[in-house]
């Protein structure tokens, strides 16, 4: 099907690419309504530093840090259109604190529901294990500050003991059962009601180091039997605006579809993330992912006609 306008040429033509987003287990089961049970982060609506963070540092340790906030790396991403990055270089006799807070929207539901912390993280050098930073979850809404009945912290918890080491350029997926993180505090820490993921000075090496944390999830495991791919949407179509070009599919027939994600392309090869703006000629399509699977099948290419005057459909 192609777009055309009233009495004006097309100017430029836009190629659709559809693939769907996946999902762990509890999802399939209930459908992307327990989307936010599951999910603690996936990307930040700003750019430059993510609102829902805090960092500080101390002696002779270093934190990137913009604004007193977690810087958004935009560049580097498990999923579109960003992730979080965290840089430090530890010191004797220093430390520093990078804290997660949990997006407390209206209406979120108020209890996770999972048995395992899982977070993709992406090193651009290679991190030995030892050398990783330590890692503390806290159901007060004050991070490690001094918790009040009933909020707790759990104890420091090396992120080595899971991770292994880090090697450079490679996303890897970090599993830890729930049941790994002891109460640090006076009070029981529930793992249901988790407010922060926090990750704080470890062995003081002395060097810098640099890790891109993305989609931070509880969740369970997902079911050995799980399929490798999920079927694309059907039925694939683009309907042209004044300004804009407006994708449209059927839903896949799957239970575990939680999300579209659509990338842009001027030259239908270099795709980009929702964030990028462009005033050129544009091409589209959308990625999957999931704690086990961050990519997944695409669909049929769409090529519609779009102008700046006003298009119809034949």
């Amino acid at each position: 099907m192609n777009l055309t306008n009233h009495g004006a040429p097309s100017v430029s033509r836009c190629l659709i690419f559809v693939l769907l987003a996946l999902v762990p287990a509890p999802l399939r089961a209930q459908g992307s309504a327990d989307y936010y049970r599951h999910v603690f982060f996936d990307n930040s609506l700003t750019s430059d530093s993510y609102f829902s963070s805090r960092g500080t540092a101390n002696g002779a340790s270093y934190l990137e840090l913009n604004d007193w906030r977690l810087p958004v790396d935009t560049k580097t991403f498990l999923t579109p259109p960003n992730a979080l990055r965290v840089q430090w270089q530890s010191q004797a006799g220093g430390g520093w604190e990078a804290e997660i807070h949990l997006d407390n929207h209206r209406n979120r539901y108020p209890a996770f529901k999972g048995r395992n912390l899982y977070f993709w993280c992406f090193a651009p050098e290679a991190i030995a294990a030892d050398d990783l930073p330590m890692l503390v979850l806290s159901d007060t809404f004050q991070g490690l500050q001094v918790a009040e009945f009933p909020q707790a912290f759990t104890e420091p918890l090396p992120l080595a003991k899971f991770a292994g080491s880090i090697p450079a350029g490679k996303w890897i997926q970090v599993r830890i059962p729930m049941s790994e993180f002891r109460p640090g505090s006076i009070y029981e820490f529930q793992p249901e009601g988790v407010q922060n993921v926090v990750f704080h000075q470890g062995r003081a090496d002395g060097v810098r180091h640099t890790l891109i944390i993305d989609e931070v999830r509880i969740d369970d495991d997902a079911p050995k039997h799980e399929s490798e791919s999920i079927p694309p949407p059907a039925n694939v179509r683009a309907v042209g605006f004044d300004r804009h070009v407006e994708v449209r599919w059927d839903q896949a027939d799957s239970p575990s579809v939680a999300r579209y994600i659509i990338y842009r392309s001027l030259d239908g090869k270099d795709f980009q993330p929702p964030e990028f703006r462009s005033p050129e000629p544009i091409a589209s399509k959308i990625s999957s992912e999931s704690p086990a699977l961050p990519r997944n099948t695409k669909s049929q290419p769409q090529t519609r006609n779009t102008s700046r005057r006003r298009c119809r459909t034949p």
